[in-house]
């Protein structure tokens, strides 16, 4: 039993001293070094349309998420798992009418940069855009969520999502998301006229 007990104390100095080794940086510590491109030039729009929605949209929000495929870092000596480098960036929705709303981001929005991991330049590529509308902004608002992936931006290419009407507008306290589905066949017949529909499309923007 008093092995057993050294072998658990062992283990939690151990515990301790991975964990605040220098030499792995936290995620935090890690994204604080992380810097945006002050001169981005790759410029898509993103528009987000709606299709026989149950009411009005107020509110739109969204993020960008870009990642860095050629880096990685260990975040936890003791998991001793190796992450991408990650950051999301929030995007900026502007209602245009009552069934659009339009964004531009950035493909080339983060800073290639050496981040001292022994990787040499890491070069950050756009992974993802993603967005929710709601109906006022409201924190009891259902947010009906549509994305499209780094690849579909690069090709310009759309994503319609559907969604049933009964969430609209929503009165869960903590909030809710509603990602849809991409198949309307999803759904079964007698909610087939209960449907609403958000379409994401990107194109390369123009100045």
């Amino acid at each position: 039993m008093r092995g057993v007990f050294r072998y658990l104390c062992w283990l939690s100095v151990l515990g301790v001293c991975a964990c605040t080794d220098s030499s792995f940086p936290s995620i935090d510590e890690l994204a604080a070094k992380y810097q945006r491109n002050p001169v981005p030039k790759l410029a898509y729009r993103i528009e987000l349309k709606l299709a026989d929605a149950p009411g009005p949209f107020a509110a739109g929000e969204g993020f960008v998420r870009y990642e860095a495929p050629n880096c990685s870092y260990t975040p936890s000596a003791i998991m001793g798992v190796r992450r991408r480098l990650m950051q999301s960036l929030p995007m900026q929705l502007t209602k245009i009418d009552d069934a659009t709303f339009i964004a531009t981001v950035y493909f080339d929005a983060m800073l290639d940069e050496d981040y001292q991991l022994g990787e040499g330049v890491c070069h950050w590529e756009l992974q993802s855009v993603n967005a929710w509308l709601k109906a006022t902004g409201a924190k009891t608002d259902t947010g009906y969520v549509v994305n499209l992936s780094g690849d579909e931006v690069i090709a310009r290419k759309s994503q319609t999502n559907y969604y049933l009407m009964d969430g609209y507008p929503g009165d869960d306290p903590d909030g809710w998301s509603d990602p849809g589905n991409q198949s309307r066949d999803w759904f079964k017949p007698e909610f087939q006229n209960q449907l609403f529909a958000i379409t994401m499309t990107a194109q390369v923007a123009t100045r």
